[in-house]
């Protein structure tokens, strides 16, 4: 009974996140056409549609934003305002909201230097743990030649937190998983 109900919520909920919005519209649009509102106006009745789109969006495809926030919670940091991001994944959250994030970030050199000291600080060893996964395997491949010449990480109760250094020594990798 409890599969059952499972997925007829897994089949439900998309329907309804997506099928409401596009009702919601419809209805709209009739009422503006009935009661003879300009044309120009009938486009406001796509809102809904609009708004739910871009939360569909921002979800597959978080802002840079979600990774400054993963940046501070990995290594206890502010990301500074003229670091770059080189390249930025993210797995989609599971049930739990247990999901892995990779981003390779630019932060420029003396930021570099005093990260690698403000990690140790921070309860990160440098032991060289990682742990596998997609994100990290399509990080690695968009390092652009760049090697990794340190590593930190961290096991913080189901978090785990990765920090590696590479080799043009303005440049860092940045992993954090839940699990």
């Amino acid at each position: 009974m409890d599969e059952f109900l499972f997925f007829l919520l897994l089949i439900l909920v998309p329907i309804l996140i997506i099928g409401i919005p596009i009702l919601l519209t419809f209805w709209i649009y009739r009422i503006l056409r009935k009661k003879g509102i300009n044309s120009k106006w009938r486009i406001l009745v796509f809102l809904p549609i609009f708004i739910v789109g871009y939360f569909v969006y921002d979800a597959f495809y978080p802002s840079a934003e979600f990774y400054k926030e993963d940046f501070k919670e990995v290594t206890g940091i502010e990301l500074q305002k003229n670091s770059e991001f080189e390249y930025k994944t993210a797995g989609y959250p599971d049930i739990h909201g247990d999901y892995t994030s990779v981003s390779i970030i630019e932060i420029g050199t003396e930021f570099y230097k005093k990260l690698q000291s403000d990690l140790t600080e921070n309860g990160l060893t440098e032991n060289g743990l990682t742990i596998g996964c997609k994100e990290m395997d399509n990080a690695k491949l968009k390092m652009n030649g760049l090697k990794i010449e340190r590593e930190f990480s961290k096991e913080n109760e189901d978090k785990f937190y990765y920090v590696a250094f590479l080799s043009d020594k303005k440049t860092v990798l940045v992993q954090r998983s839940s699990h």
